[in-house]
């Protein structure tokens, strides 16, 4: 069977027929995204509104933990024997999927793409007849029927997508990668279709030097480069490139399309357009800038940042533990000139950080930072060398985000133990969140390991009490110094600017002497081996090679129909 379509001649009738039919098949491609997001929302908020008024969260019911008796019978019934396959099948779709030595993303986000892929290509080809240029323009405007949903996934800070779902921005950016990826298909499809048309009617060399086949020849290079960017090979090599690709591709992006696209779907560009602009000017508002003081740690290669937070702006920092900010230098803070690259540089970049702690009575802000060899972190590091004691240097603050806001209530009656994990300044995250379960309920059985290179790194916590954490029978400390380097700790361990995004090293490198590594396998069979019926939750916070052999491990006991509440806090996008 030959292939159907054909370069046909319509006239202005047929042409506006073929318009409409562009329009509506855009308008199905949009709305089937949409649509489900809003419906889910919508029973969110209804579920939310039922327990707000029911009797018992009225009377203040105490609900008890359900003792292993009971819970073994649930778990035998008919609901607890689908609950548990359900649990399975949500584990097995969160592991990762490797090929060659590479990782291709979760499962999930493979099967979800690759049906979504398939849905948007079949509204291309229905009801387009045999007409080539039909087929073409499809594809290009069903393409940009997604990137309002595109530039939404991407919001930190106004993102409704984040709240029907109940995740944070960093949870909801892998599906704005997944999108990524199949807009540009569609994109480039759209792309090869055109510049076919132009070869077989001999009219390339005359149409590529008009304005609108240029500006999306441009936008289709420009999105070769940003998703070229988006390897992790690139990545890995300097996530600064990345970055700033990203972030220039998709500003000139819109304002390119708009102009390209002047028959239809001009529309789409400008909600893309309005939600990028929206967000820019909401976290322009929320951003403090804040004199902060800058030391670095004796002994390690860790750099601390204190910065005061205005009394009327503090409550939204200390509401919720485990949650981070967004660093930058602002110009006042620059020591660059305004024409040097370096000061431009500083325009784009934002790093992560968590809040490590929050002073009640000063409302001082306390951040910990492993230095690398990024400008973010070789800025921290000059400021703290060079600055007088006491000396404050102001810092743009942008802020809190996480996924902390949906967290259950782990030290409360839905788990029986909880386990936290942190490894290097992952503590930041997960220190707070021990010390508000241990005050909620001093009862509760929770558990934290932490991996640190050396004694030095275990310093920096902060408490209204003298209890260090050495003192804590239920936080084991691991010193794992001697299997990382025999060097200097203050030397700067990385060289890729991803390290810097990310804030912890590496915990897997060994010089051939292991002293005291903690035993991940060990660790978890023993937290397993205390309950078999319990609902637990595991959180970690640490290099990817630790969080990805936790999970392994840990996957063994779901398999086996165990219920786990389980959370990875990564900063690797």
């Amino acid at each position: 069977m030959g292939w159907p379509y054909q370069f046909v001649d319509l006239d202005s009738a047929q042409k506006k027929a073929r318009r409409q039919a562009l329009d509506r098949y855009a308008a199905y491609a949009q709305l089937s995204a949409l649509i489900p997001i809003a419906l889910f929302l919508l029973f969110r908020l209804g579920a939310w509104l039922v327990k707000r008024a029911s009797p018992e969260r009225q009377r203040g019911v105490y609900e008890a933990v359900p003792a292993s008796p009971a819970l073994k019978q649930r778990r035998r019934t008919v609901t607890g024997v689908w609950a548990g396959t359900f649990r399975r099948v949500v584990w097995w779709l969160g592991d990762d999927v490797t090929f060659l030595g590479m990782s291709w993303g979760q499962r999930d986000q493979i099967l979800v793409g690759f049906g979504w892929t398939i849905w948007l290509i079949f509204l291309c080809f229905m009801g387009t007849g045999n007409d080539y240029l039909h087929l073409t323009k499809r594809f290009g405007q069903v393409a940009l029927s997604q990137f309002p949903l595109q530039y939404l996934m991407a919001l930190k800070s106004l993102n409704p997508i984040a709240f029907a779902f109940g995740s944070s921005h960093e949870q909801v950016n892998r599906w704005h990668r997944v999108l990524g990826w199949v807009i540009y298909l569609l994109l480039f499809t759209h792309a090869c279709l055109y510049l076919n048309f132009y070869v077989q009617e001999g009219i390339l060399t005359e149409r590529i030097v008009r304005l609108i086949p240029a500006l999306g020849l441009a936008s289709i290079i420009g999105m070769s480069f940003m998703n070229a960017t988006a390897i992790k090979l690139i990545r890995q090599y300097s996530y600064r490139v990345f970055f700033i690709t990203h972030l220039i591709v998709a500003m000139l992006l819109p304002p390119a399309i708009f102009f390209h696209s002047h028959h239809g779907g001009r529309q789409y560009v400008i909600e893309a357009l309005g939600v990028f602009l929206v967000d820019i000017a909401k976290r322009r508002f929320d951003t403090i800038k804040a004199p902060a003081t800058i030391e670095l740690i004796p002994g390690t290669s860790l750099v601390k940042i204190v910065a005061g937070i205005p009394s009327q702006k503090i409550d939204r920092f200390r509401k919720y533990q485990g949650m981070h900010v967004y660093l930058s230098i602002p110009p006042s803070s620059r020591r660059s000139s305004i024409f040097s690259p370096s000061y431009l540089l500083y325009e784009c970049v934002f790093n992560p950080f968590t809040i490590a702690s929050v002073d009640e009575e000063s409302g001082d802000l306390t951040l910990v930072a492993r230095r690398h060899r990024g400008p973010m972190t070789r800025a921290l590091t000059q400021f703290a060398e060079d600055g007088m004691e006491g000396a404050k240097v102001s810092l743009n603050i942008d802020g809190p985000y996480g996924g902390a806001t949906w967290f259950p209530n782990l030290g409360g009656p839905e788990f029986h133990r909880v386990l936290l994990i942190a490894g290097g300044v992952g503590a930041t995250f997960i220190l707070p969140l021990y010390r508000l379960i241990a005050t909620e309920n001093p009862a509760a059985r929770v558990q934290m390991v932490w991996a640190v290179h050396g004694a030095g790194d275990a310093t920096w916590p902060v408490t209204n009490t003298t209890e260090s954490v050495l003192d804590d029978e239920n936080i084991h400390l691991f010193l794992t110094g001697i299997i990382l380097t025999d060097t200097d700790t203050s030397s700067v361990p990385r060289t890729s600017d991803e390290s810097e995004a990310v804030e912890l090293t590496n915990l897997s490198h060994s010089t051939g002497q292991i002293h005291r590594r903690p035993d991940l396998q060990r660790i978890i069979d023993d937290f397993f081996r205390q309950g078999v019926e319990d609902r637990v939750a595991i959180l970690v916070c640490g290099p990817e090679e630790m969080a990805r052999e936790l999970r392994s491990y840990v996957g063994t006991y779901v398999k086996k129909g165990r219920d786990v509440w389980w959370h990875n806090e990564s900063f690797v996008w």
